[in-house]
């Protein structure tokens, strides 16, 4: 029997469907009561659109409700393509209540029935294949694969060509999210956020305050930026608030507790736990409802308040005892039951976390958040030990698991954390008095810090670094002295960095002093110097030191790049060098170096850039004549708009 659209109402919900008028649909569904009068076929598409609704809104109960008696009627009636949609829009809402192997099933499902479908056209066959892509990346993203960067890839490119701007923006959203946390591009994934964020704003699509408004706290949260970070995740709440609907909110109202955390903020954060962890009481997902609690519980902890921890663990305890071979929630009660036992004062009890963190440490299966908490917990405990005992043996343990952090922040590609270690690392390099290896760690650190645009940590470690080459006199002095490990442990600040780290507070951006540029200078690999120029007239120089370095310039060039480093200090002042084979540009400033930095870096990527100023360095450098900062007014503008432009950087 043949069916056709009579109703005018599925006629305009259809409409709206294909326009992306998500809110408008959403009002005019919520409006027909009556479906018998509705044929199968008005029947089906009612059900669907329904489905579609609330898959855009996140209502993932009222979702599969609707697609599964969608699928149904598409059965009945041999409309194949509907049983497509039904089936990936279930997919998608069984995916975000966490039965990922399901969520697979039906996609492969889905997929199955598009290659067997004969007679249809080419667009309804490519639309479904960007939809079953799409469906396969989100899945991917579940399991932390990066299959799914290949798959929502080419869903955009197949939804482009047919011109869909609802989905169109929903790839480029989850494609956005797989270049934030798996390719680490942080400025094209916030191209791509934009990108989709001006087609939502122009379909007015749900996901404007939602996945968007997530999208673009990751981006900022990761950039360091915590207030833009804060202000986009509360957006994101709020838009679940009105709908009171807040189950899709928890990971990102646990996210601002964690940025009040970071801020400093204990008490702010455990509100927004103990949020999040309320809306985790009416739902099923245990896994969920397990990192929420074991999040609660470690900032209890720190805060020490001991028994409510205790008391949140019992929860927890009851979640693993009815899932005891789920690795995650194992994962989440033992860490929990070991930042409890650590907090005792008695060196039994702190033997029994110990144990624990060295379970979670050498379980090969499962590296993730728990596994750096445990690191960080286990190296505390040990450096304890160390101020007690004395015992040298101790800083090779807590080595050993600094290297094993490393391994572990690089496969997790949490930089911030990354460069922190290394700073950790460095600390204990001083402990140990091997300088050289301290100061190229820090520069290690900094480059890391630069490169993911955290700048709260990299004005931190070039501060760090800036100190301690005030310092190396002290620490040389040591060298040579019978120092005890107590003077120099002291002198290091291990404790209040690892402690930062453990609570995971981030520092408030230091104010950035503007230093007082010296002299700029373009050297050639062998030393020849091609291009200087001074910033200061020559009777406030202190010739003596500056002419000594300037004699000596072959010297510093190979105790900064030999070992690693980006940074010398003579007397007042600082060599910055930074490599453009094949010169050396080096920075002669007084002051902090961070500024100057962000200076140097700016130049030497504008000599790169400038093609006609690069081909007149090499031309000059061939012929082994000196410039001039009148000899090219490229060269000379740029020195002005780096080193003299009080605005920059």
């Amino acid at each position: 029997m043949k069916y056709f659209l009579k109703s005018q109402e599925i006629r305009q919900a259809k409409k709206l469907f294909e326009e992306g008028n998500f809110e408008r649909l959403y009002i005019l569904l919520q409006q027909i009561k009556d479906l018998e009068r509705f044929n199968d076929l008005e029947k089906l598409e009612y059900h669907l659109l329904k489905s579609s609704v609330h898959f855009r809104y996140r209502q993932d109960s009222k979702c599969i409700e609707h697609a599964e008696i969608a699928f149904q009627l598409s059965q009945k009636l041999e409309y194949k393509l509907y049983s497509i949609d039904a089936l990936l829009n279930k997919a998608w809402a069984v995916l975000w209540l966490g039965n990922f192997s399901l969520a697979n099933e039906l996609t492969l499902e889905a997929e199955k029935v598009l290659e067997n479908l004969k007679e249809c056209e080419t667009f309804e066959i490519e639309r479904r294949k960007a939809f079953i892509f799409f469906m396969k990346a989100s899945c991917s993203w579940f399991q932390a694969s990066i299959d799914g960067l290949s798959y929502i890839s080419r869903s955009l490119e197949i939804r482009k060509k047919l011109g869909i701007t609802h989905e169109i923006v929903e790839a480029n959203s989850l494609l956005c999210a797989y270049y934030t946390h798996f390719k680490d591009d942080l400025d094209y994934a916030l191209q791509l956020l934009d990108d989709s964020q001006s087609l939502a704003i122009e379909i007015n699509h749900p996901w404007i305050d939602t996945y968007n408004s997530k999208s673009y706290g990751d981006i900022y949260y990761m950039k360091g930026d915590l207030e833009k970070a804060l202000e986009y995740y509360k957006k994101g709440v709020c838009f679940f608030e009105d709908l009171n609907h807040l189950f899709p909110a928890i990971i990102t109202i646990s996210e601002i507790g964690n940025i009040y955390r970071e801020m400093g903020d204990i008490n702010q954060c455990c509100d927004y736990l103990k949020y999040s962890y309320d809306i985790t009481k009416n739902i099923k997902n245990k896994w969920v409802k397990s990192e929420v609690l074991a999040n609660l519980i470690d900032v209890l902890v720190i805060r020490g308040d001991i028994n409510k921890a205790k008391d949140y663990l019992r929860k927890l305890k009851e979640i693993y005892n009815g899932l005891p071979n789920n690795k995650r929630i194992e994962q989440s009660y033992l860490i929990s039951k070991a930042l409890i036992l650590k907090s005792s004062p008695r060196f039994q009890t702190q033997a029994k976390a110990q144990e624990i963190f060295t379970q979670i440490i050498k379980d090969d299966n499962i590296k993730n958040e728990y596994t750096i908490i445990a690191i960080l917990n286990q190296c505390d405990l040990l450096l304890e030990e160390l101020k007690i005992t004395n015992r040298g043996e101790i800083i090779d343990e807590v080595k050993s698991l600094i290297n094993k952090l490393l391994e572990v922040t690089k496969k997790l590609k949490s930089y911030w954390t990354l460069a922190e270690a290394l700073v950790l690392q460095a600390k204990l390099s001083l402990l140990t008095l091997d300088l050289i290896e301290a100061r190229t760690l820090l520069t290690r650190a900094q480059r890391i810090a630069n490169k993911y645009h955290m700048q709260r940590l990299a004005i931190k470690i070039s501060n760090e670094h800036d100190e301690l080459l005030q310092k190396l006199d002290i620490w040389k002095k040591l060298k040579k002295s019978k120092s005890t490990l107590i003077e120099r442990f002291e002198l290091t600040d291990l404790n209040n960095h690892l402690s930062a780290m453990i609570k995971k507070q981030r520092y408030q951006l230091p104010k950035t002093v503007k230093e007082e540029p010296v002299l700029i200078l373009i050297i050639s690999n062998g030393g020849n110097t091609l291009f200087c120029h001074q910033f200061v007239e020559e009777k406030a120089l202190n010739s003596h030191i500056l002419g000594g370095f300037l004699t000596s310039i072959d010297y510093f060039i190979k105790e900064v790049f030999s070992e690693d480093l980006d940074r010398a200090i003579f007397g007042d002042y600082t060599l910055l060098m930074n490599s453009v084979n094949p010169f050396f540009i080096g920075y002669i400033f007084k002051g902090k170096s961070y500024n100057a930095l962000q200076k140097i870096n700016s130049f030497s990527e504008y000599l790169k850039k400038e093609n006609n100023l690069w081909a007149y360095l090499m031309q000059n450098y061939a012929m082994n004549k000196i410039i001039h900062i009148e000899d090219n007014s490229l060269l000379m503008n740029a020195i002005k708009s780096v080193f003299l432009d009080e605005t920059f950087p």
